[in-house]
Formats: structure tokens, C-alpha cells, sequence
């Protein structure tokens, strides 16, 4: 997989029916991340594939549904979290990078940030996430102050992020204002920077 992740398929003559159900203790199953779950039964069932009937998540709110495979395995179908909580999900992302607390910590920066992070900061420089994690270790902290805040979903996993930010003045350096972007991947259930560029104003 482009992640790293694998999948391994196995095979072997006369194995036994599958005893339990999609929810049984240690099962594991492949699930897909869809943006109409009722869409995509549907067509399933147009294809002549039993599909469940649809459920929905006590814990988020979203339906999902289960269908199997030729050799009578489950596979999933999981309901994509609607725009509206993805944009105040990497609107608090991004606000936290723009926290003290979080700039100074670099468990919670490899949090956020992708293994392969790349920036292209505001005065042109290119910080890798070690970098990063290094320069603001001691930074001269300012506050800062996010607006016009937008999300563009690119695909199902890949969102892109664009705001203003006014940084404001300390005795060390003169306020300023900002264009940013960010592209933010998704891994695992997880959101994750994997790039931002800074262009001053």
C-alpha cells in the first residue's frame, strides 16, 4: 500500500465455515470509508450482493453496513464523516499548531504531523518534522489568530486546508500577516499533516 501498510490473503483447501458474526471477540475484517452508505447498498444490491441492513454508530452517529465476499466473509461499509465535522476537526488541528503549549512539545507535534512532513515556512525556508520539532523547541513564542478558514476535500483521505493568520507583535519581532495551506492526510482513522506553506502578506 502507498502507506506502507499491507494486505495478505490466504488460502487453503477445505476450510471450515466461518462461525461468527462481523461483531464476534478477535474478528478481524476489511472496512471501506463511503460518502453515501445507503448509495452504495444500493448498488451492491443492484448487482445482486445481500447487503444488511443499515445501522448506525451510537459512539459517532454515522451508518455502516456489512456485505460479504465470495467465501462468505464480512466486509464493511462505514458512513465518511460529513464536511461540516471535518472542518472543525482541522480547524482544531490547526489551532492547536498554533498553541504554545503544543509548538514546545514534541510528542504532541509527531502527533500531528506526518512522518514525511514537509514546510515551505514564510521566509522560504524548507523544514522537514525533525526540524520543526527542533526550531520550536526554544521558540520566541507569539499569539496568533486564524481566519478565513476553508477546507477542500481532495479525496476520501486527502483534505486541503487554507486560512489567515495575524501573528501578533512581541518585544523580539513586529506583527505580521499571513496566507497559509496545509494538505492533511488521513491514516488509520487518524488526520495528519503532511505539508503547510506559509506566504507572508
Amino acid at each position: 500500500m502507498p502507506d506502507g501498510s499491507q494486505i495478505e490473503l490466504f488460502s487453503f483447501p477445505d476450510a471450515p465455515s466461518r462461525p461468527t458474526r462481523p461483531e464476534a471477540q478477535g474478528l478481524r475484517h476489511l472496512s471501506f470509508e463511503v460518502h453515501d452508505v445507503q448509495a452504495a447498498a444500493d448498488e451492491l444490491a443492484a448487482q445482486g450482493i445481500a447487503v444488511e441492513p443499515l445501522r448506525t454508530d451510537e459512539f459517532t452517529g454515522r451508518r455502516f453496513t456489512f456485505f460479504t465476499d465470495p467465501d462468505g466473509l464480512p466486509l464493511e461499509l462505514y458512513e465518511a464523516a460529513p464536511a461540516g465535522d471535518l472542518h472543525a476537526l482541522l480547524m482544531k488541528l490547526e489551532g492547536d499548531l498554533h498553541l504554545q503549549d503544543v509548538r514546545a512539545s514534541a510528542s504532541r507535534l509527531e502527533e500531528i504531523l506526518e512522518d514525511d512532513f514537509q514546510e515551505i515556512g514564510i521566509s522560504g525556508i524548507v523544514w522537514t518534522r525533525p526540524a520543526i520539532v527542533e526550531a520550536l523547541r526554544d521558540e520566541a513564542f507569539s499569539e496568533r489568530t486564524m481566519s478565513d478558514f476553508r477546507v477542500q476535500r481532495m479525496a476520501s483521505d486527502v483534505a486541503l486546508v487554507t486560512y489567515r493568520v495575524h501573528r501578533e507583535a512581541t518585544a523580539e519581532r513586529p506583527s505580521a500577516d499571513s496566507l497559509r495551506s496545509s494538505l492533511w492526510r488521513q491514516r488509520g482513522g487518524r488526520w495528519r499533516m503532511a505539508f503547510h506553506q506559509g506566504t507572508p502578506l
